[in-house]
């Protein structure tokens, strides 16, 4: 089947003056694996104006011609949530101006999308590994509010029009909630369960690995009742996916700047769950001990400052900082819960992870079996993510293995 016809690319080209279109191709965007949840192509459209060629560089998304991934992304309604998102929200959000937090979409279809190719202005995928120093990542955290604060101007806007609070929520909920197959969450969890068995510096303290067990999935189900709209905060729609592969990053004279890519997996919640996430996905613990409350306080006075600059109100009524503080707190268990499912997988080698992701037995058993075997297999062969995943994973026992003496969580009974 043809992707695109000579319409949608003249289209797509009117968009940067009159041209006109000479040529098109559409070729694979790269060897290596850039995304899981989609195939990424290249589209080179040639074009002449006044006798003078030139060449115009996109970035297209599509559904991938593998059944089996093309199948689990219907069902998942991963890419309908996506096509959702840029159709129709985000085009409302684009109405409200403000600063630039993603690469702009050029034509959107039910079966792909073309986005302008920001790797031809300089921007870059992060490091694989996923480790990142304080520029970048004070960098992303501002693209981040500027996200988030899209959410809060839409509805202050839209409830003034109305007269009446509104919420996102109202309009956009079957496409803003969580996917109701947990097997890929679940895989995960178990995964974290067995290297803690065996790699725990508690592992031989008494009932250690049943009490871990009843912990881990204690707390992964307290984790997965935050990604539902909060009663408590102010909600925003989130990314939840902000790993390295998710952010695009440029330097221009020492200035940075980051955008987001990849929507698929978005949800209505406390924003500060795309905050912690993204601060436990990609940094170390030495790092969080040292920077945490410089970040948050960067986190917050952009999103002060871009709400402000478009709607008439002072945000500390939508969310005040002691407010932030707390619903942060709070979104740690989510932070180091979905860390504990995505670093595993970020750390792996290029190599390991196209082996494990680009097959289809393998990735149907590490996404709905098990995954714990090659988590220890790897760990066992390679000190550096050995180290990661345990000083992650041990994180975690030591903030929350305490409950296990508490009552009212009734944990390890």
């Amino acid at each position: 089947m043809k992707l695109l016809n000579h319409e949608e690319v003249n289209a797509i080209i009117k968009q940067y003056g009159k041209f006109k279109v000479l040529d098109y191709t559409i070729s694979k965007y790269s060897d290596s694996l850039i995304g899981y949840l989609g195939e990424h192509l290249k589209l080179i459209v040639t074009v002449e104006a006044n006798g003078v060629h030139s060449e115009y560089k996109f970035f297209v998304k599509c559904m991938p011609k593998d059944q089996w991934l093309a199948e689990f992304l219907i069902e998942s309604n991963f890419f309908r949530k996506e096509y959702v998102m840029l159709s129709d929200l985000f085009v409302k959000f684009d109405q409200n101006g403000g600063s630039k937090w993603r690469p702009k979409t050029l034509l959107i279809k039910k079966d792909f999308f073309i986005f302008e190719d920001v790797k031809e202005v300089g921007y870059q995928m992060l490091r694989q590994e996923g480790i990142l120093n304080y520029e970048e990542i004070n960098t992303i955290v501002k693209t981040l509010a500027r996200f988030h604060a899209q959410s809060f101007i839409y509805e202050e806007k839209k409830s003034q029009e109305l007269h009446k609070p509104y919420r996102i929520w109202e309009d956009f909920s079957e496409h803003l909630k969580e996917c109701e197959d947990l097997s890929w969450r679940n895989t995960g969890r178990n995964a974290v369960i067995e290297f803690l068995k065996v790699n725990s510096k508690r592992k031989t303290e008494s009932n250690f690995s049943k009490n871990v067990r009843a912990l881990i999935i204690s707390l992964f189900d307290d984790a997965l009742n935050l990604t539902k709209p909060s009663a408590k905060y102010r909600n925003t729609v989130i990314h939840r996916d902000l790993w390295c592969n998710n952010i695009l990053i440029k330097s221009d004279n020492e200035k940075y700047h980051a955008l987001i890519v990849d929507f698929q997996t978005v949800l209505y919640s406390a924003p500060t769950l795309d905050l912690s996430s993204l601060i436990y996905f990609n940094t170390t613990k030495e790092f969080r001990d040292k920077y945490l409350d410089d970040i948050l306080n960067v986190y917050y006075e952009e999103l002060s400052k871009e709400v402000e600059s478009a709607v008439n109100v002072d945000f500390s009524t939508i969310l005040s900082k002691p407010t932030f503080m707390e619903s942060y707190d709070e979104s740690i268990l989510f932070g180091m819960t979905q860390a504990a499912i995505i670093v595993p997988i970020i750390a792996l080698s290029v190599k390991k992870r196209e082996e494990l992701f680009c097959d289809p037995e393998s990735i149907d058993r590490i996404n709905n079996v098990s995954r714990s075997q090659e988590i220890l297999d790897v760990a066992k062969e390679d000190a550096a993510y050995n180290s990661r995943i345990t000083e992650l994973f041990e994180d975690i026992i030591e903030r929350y293995y305490y409950l296990l003496n508490r009552e009212d969580r009734k944990i390890g009974a």
